[in-house]
């Protein structure tokens, strides 16, 4: 053996183990394992070398020149292999997947790889054996054309492979063709997917992409998932709301944004539907952070007394409990409706009566209770919470006074129907007592005479009012009652019983 077909050889060995050695420590230091093609096609490709190098040796006796020249061609080739597989894993893996973070299918890489050995075996049979390239490239049209139409689908779904590389990549999570999973692999036809009962799913390339994918996982992996639950109707639905979002907070997997909202959702039956929406960045976890979402609600309502009501429908049947309820409620409208200076004079067993026709009411800040010019005859006695009294003129609204506990208002349209003179909202959390005419129409119906007194205790207060806001003298204040006094009375009982005359009993 020659010496130059000797350092041949230690040169092809030292090239290719240097290479190798320097592609797996630029991995290493990026805490990554080298790719194994490289390897591969330096093993193929040394191989091949050093077979052509012994034909040339002499160690071999009477090789024929075709099979030295087809040996010269496959360490080429070999050579050519290895040149192109490391040219691929540090120019597409490296610099365009990983740091230009693009997305290339592996075979669209071994595509390019293989073509790219058939042109430089091309070159290197020209150049080698001296082979006709136009022998070779010249197929028949009509062969040709056999071939396209028998590979048409083959390569619509190649292509739509490479098409759907842009969407998803190995590891999302889709939804595509009614079905879910996890990618597991992209190839050349197929798409295939792991699903939550762990079934692989093999589904064609054009068919993903003319169906559409839903990506869970991109471009981010922010999901929202919703969880319905149902409460009784006792329960204040800001209370059950609030109660959710407390919850939501509370569970492993929900992330704290985008904030997570409560909703009410539906009035059924038998109970009023909530909806919890709340974001995961796990979506393989939902199915277990939704279940541990609905075990938190339910503990946090066992806490709090809110009911989750059986589906079906119950029959009350009133018991001497709630009589004494009904009677706790009676007594608690008297005491309020007491406090009304016109409504003072009646006796107890008229208060008792009107306060059995009287209702409660509940309004959340800023709902309305009355707008200015809308007919009524409710009166509202406030039990607790603030109301905003505002005149409304020319578009604009501008607040004049803000009732509390213990006022009320509406009394001008209880007893005379006049339409409302102002519009009053709840400034906070409100709760009313309201008392309308037919509950009054129930007193005063035995002793019409109630009501020329209390239409004069209204006119006094008015006037009185009115007084002191013009700051009129003592004379004028008693003239401005007499006369008030006489037109309200009038108006008052055209309200209740007409334009007739009706003599006192």
């Amino acid at each position: 053996m020659s010496l130059a077909i000797l350092a041949g050889m230690v040169v092809a060995i030292l090239v290719v183990a240097a290479v190798l050695i320097g592609v797996t420590f630029l991995f290493s230091r990026r805490g990554r394992s080298a790719p194994p093609l490289p390897f591969y096609a330096g093993g193929v490709g040394l191989v091949l070398v050093i077979a052509a190098l012994v034909g040339r040796s002499g160690l071999v006796s009477h090789v024929p020149h075709l099979v030295q020249s087809g040996l010269d061609v496959l360490a080429w080739l070999g050579a050519s292999f290895f040149l192109f597989t490391i040219l691929d894993t540090l120019i597409i893996g490296e610099w365009l997947i990983e740091r230009g973070q693009r997305y290339i299918p592996d075979v669209v890489r071994h595509l390019l790889i293989g073509a790219e050995v058939v042109a430089a075996g091309v070159l290197i049979l020209w150049l080698v054996m001296g082979v006709n390239l136009v022998a070779l490239v010249a197929l028949p049209t009509v062969a040709a054309a056999m071939v396209g139409v028998a590979l048409k689908d083959t390569l619509t779904r190649f292509f739509s492979g490479i098409e759907l590389g842009k969407i998803v990549k190995v590891g999302d999570w889709i939804t595509t063709l009614d079905r879910e999973g996890i990618v597991t692999h992209i190839g050349m036809e197929h798409v295939m997917l792991l699903t939550r009962t762990h079934d692989c799913v093999s589904l064609p390339n054009d068919l993903v992409i003319q169906s559409g994918v839903t990506n869970f996982t991109r471009p981010t992996t922010t999901h929202f998932c919703n969880v319905f639950v149902e409460a009784a109707y006792r329960t204040p639905p800001e209370q059950v709301c609030v109660t959710l979002l407390e919850t939501a907070t509370a569970v492993t997997g929900v992330l704290p944004e985008p904030k997570a909202t409560a909703l009410v959702a539906a009035f059924n039956e038998s109970a009023i539907q909530y909806r919890i929406k709340f974001p995961i960045g796990d979506y393989a976890q939902r199915d277990v952070i939704e279940s541990t979402m609905r075990t938190y609600i339910w503990h946090a309502f066992a806490r709090k007394g809110i009911e989750i009501p059986f589906p079906q429908r119950v029959v009350h049947k009133m018991a001497d409990g709630d009589g004494t309820q009904k009677a706790q409620t009676v007594e608690r409208i008297i005491a309020h409706l007491a406090a009304v200076d016109f409504l003072a004079m009646l006796d107890a067993k008229q208060i008792e009566v009107l306060a059995q026709e009287a209702r409660w009411e509940s309004y959340l800040i800023g709902e309305r209770v009355v707008r200015q010019g809308e007919p009524g005859e409710v009166l509202y006695v406030i039990v607790s919470g603030n109301a905003d009294v505002r005149l409304e003129q020319g578009g604009l609204s501008s607040t004049v006074t803000t009732l509390g506990s213990g006022q009320f208002f509406g009394e001008m349209s209880l007893l005379t129907g006049e339409p409302r003179s102002a519009t009053v909202l709840a400034a906070t959390e409100l709760l009313v007592v309201a008392v309308g005419k037919d509950a009054l129409m129930r007193v005063v119906q035995d002793d019409r005479r109630l009501l020329e007194r209390i239409g004069e205790v209204v006119a006094q207060r008015q006037a009185a009012t009115a007084s002191a806001k013009a700051q009129l003298s003592r004379d004028a204040a008693a003239l401005s009652t007499v006369s008030h006094t006489r037109s309200l009375i009038e108006r008052i009982q055209n309200f209740f019983w007409g334009g007739r005359k009706t003599q006192p009993s």
